[in-house]
Formats: structure tokens, sequence, C-alpha cells
């Protein structure tokens, strides 16, 4: 007969659950291979065990470069260039959810299936919860909300610098005759490579893979398919084999420098009068730093950034299970204007 296995409730097993917890929800959100701890990465994360809810997060993101250089043999000493930083601080806040495991608690055990189960459950909400904030931010839902209450912080609408909008319509007068094609993705590429320097804008810095430039592109599933539909068969074929030479995960079609993706989750600001499905998308174009991920110290212990945490109920008859973090998300703005991103506002519908 098998052996029961059973997992202790002591403050060393719910430390290396919370860390085990954290490690594995950013695998699990979609958002993954947009984050990093580095400046190149799109969204940046930051962690600061020792700050707590309420506080906030200071990042220093160093501005482009913008001198001349050196020429010949002109002196260099004294002609330095000075690193230019900005500080750009973000808002944590806690957040939990919690699970009822239906087990009973027995001398301070508690079963491993059920511990495991309370655990899978909780990364798998957490890493949808982070999918959908993080794409909040980046489009700028206004109206996005936890619980009903604004988290951290609210998202922001891209400045007029940075959103597009398909025939220049506004969102609220689109129709199915503004949607995207390969030409309004070249006015994507063009505004974050080429910006208005005279309206204090910063060109919005690419990814560089394998010594080549490229920005990463984010349509909602309708404006990709209605997008692939509308080109030419062989050279759809030819953008999906470039895509494929780079072997990057959530990237369908390379063009023209534009590694481009689709996911259900991009904003919809707009809904169709008669189909709810139907409507406006928050498309987006993003480079390095287009916003930050900041995480305060959750845990038990100050090495943990999450807390698991089981708790009982019912006369301590019953267990349940807490997870738990502080954190916050925010796109990356200068003067008010965005760093990292381009909106580009079209219409999309599901394909009938």
């Amino acid at each position: 007969m098998a052996e029961t296995v059973f997992l202790t409730n002591d403050p060393l097993t719910r430390k290396k659950w919370a860390r085990e917890l954290f490690s594995l929800i950013l695998p699990a959100t979609e958002i993954n291979s947009l984050v990093g701890k580095g400046p190149d990465s799109i969204i940046q994360m930051r962690t600061e065990l020792g700050k707590g809810e309420g506080d906030k997060l200071t990042f220093g993101i160093r501005l482009p470069l913008t001198g001349e250089g050196i020429v010949g043999s002109d002196t260099v000493e004294g002609n330095e260039e000075k690193l230019i930083f900005k500080d750009f601080d973000a808002t944590i806040e806690e957040l939990n959810h919690a699970v009822s495991t239906g087990g009973r608690m027995n001398q301070q055990r508690i079963p491993y299936n059920l511990m495991q189960e309370g655990k899978d459950g909780l990364q798998y909400w957490w890493g949808e919860k982070l999918s959908d904030m993080a794409f909040a931010h980046l489009g700028g839902d206004t109206t996005y909300k936890v619980a009903g209450v604004t988290f951290a912080q609210d998202p922001v609408d891209p400045d007029d610098q940075h959103w597009l909008k398909v025939n220049d319509v506004a969102e609220a007068s689109m129709t199915s005759a503004d949607l995207i094609d390969l030409t309004f993705l070249d006015r994507m590429k063009q505004q974050a490579e080429v910006p208005d320097l005279s309206k204090n804008c910063y060109k919005v810095r690419p990814l560089v893979i394998n010594a080549k430039k490229y920005y990463r592109v984010i349509l909602h599933n309708y404006v990709f398919d209605r997008l692939r539909q509308n080109t030419n068969i062989g050279q759809w074929g030819d953008l999906q084999r470039a895509a494929n030479k780079l072997t990057l995960p959530d990237v369908e079609i390379e063009y023209n420098g534009l590694l481009v993706g689709k996911s259900e989750r991009i904003s919809q600001m707009v809904e169709d009068d008669t189909d709810a499905r139907a409507g406006v998308f928050r498309n987006l174009l993003l480079g390095c730093q287009a916003a930050v991920m900041a995480w305060g110290g959750a845990g038990e212990s100050k090495s943990t950034t999450m807390a698991f945490i089981p708790y009982e109920t019912d006369a301590k008859r019953f267990v349940n299970i807490r997870g738990g973090g502080i954190f916050g998300m925010k796109t990356v703005r200068f003067n008010s204007r965005d760093f990292g991103r381009i909106v580009g506002s079209s219409w999309g519908a599901p394909i009938t």
C-alpha cells in the first residue's frame, strides 16, 4: 500500500513554498517573454524586499546619449558626455487571494496533495491576474480595476505623440472600415523610431536580437486574423518563415523589424452596438522599458517576495491557504510622454 505523504505546517516549509510560488508565477504568465531584470527588457522588474504596502519603488532610467562624439586628435578629457538618469517611481500595494482546501488540519499537518492543489490553483490565478494587469497598463485601459478599486495606480492613456488611430478616426467613431494593415504597422514603427523631438519625445529604444533591432508588436486576436486574411498568402508565408528563424516565443510573424504576435488580453475600449465581441482594440508596439513591475516584501521573512500561508478556520477543523504579494505596475513616462510604447487603435471583430 502506498505511503501517504504529509507536509508539515512550519515556518521553513511555508518559506520554501512561498519562494517556489513566486518563481513559478512569471513563467506561467502571458507576459513572461516581456519581463526581465535589466534595462533592455520591455517590462523591467525590480524587487526591494524591504518595501511594504503603500511604498514607492524608484527606478533610475538612463536617457539616451545625444553627444556628437570626439573626432580625430581632439581632446577627449573634459569633453565626456554626462550620463543622465531620470527617477521613475511606482507605488506598490498588497494583493491577496485565498483558497479553501476543504481538508482537515491534523496535528499541524496538511495532506500534501491539498497543499499542491492549493499552490497550483494560486499559481494559475496569479499568472492570470498579472497578465491582465500588464496588458491594461500597456494599453492604457483606464477602466481597469482589481475587485472594483484602483490597485496601486491606475493605467494611463498614451499621450498624443504615442497614440495612433487607423484612418485617424477617434475610437468612439471607428467602424469596420478602420482595420489595421501592414502600412499602419509601418506608421507605428516610424512613430517609434523618428519622434518629434520638439515635443519632448524620446525614441522608443528597440530590442537588439542577434545584432538586429526589433520592436515587439502585439495585436488582438481579431485584429491579427483580419491582417492575415488581408495579406497575400505568399507574403504571409514569408513573414512566418522569417519569424520561425528567430525561434522566439509568442511571435507569429516578422515584418519590417516588427516581431508580431497576438493576445486576447489586448484592451477593448469600445464595444459594437450589435456584437459586444467586436469593437475598438488598443494594439501595442513595445520597446525597452515600456513599463515597470515593482515588488516589495510580502513573505514571512526578508528573503521571500510572496506569502504562502495555511491558516485554520471553524475552530481549527479546516485549512485554507493564502497567497499574497506586494507589487505594482506602471508604464514609464517622462514629462507626460511615454518612453517605450506606441498604441495603435483599430477595429476588430470575430470572423463570421
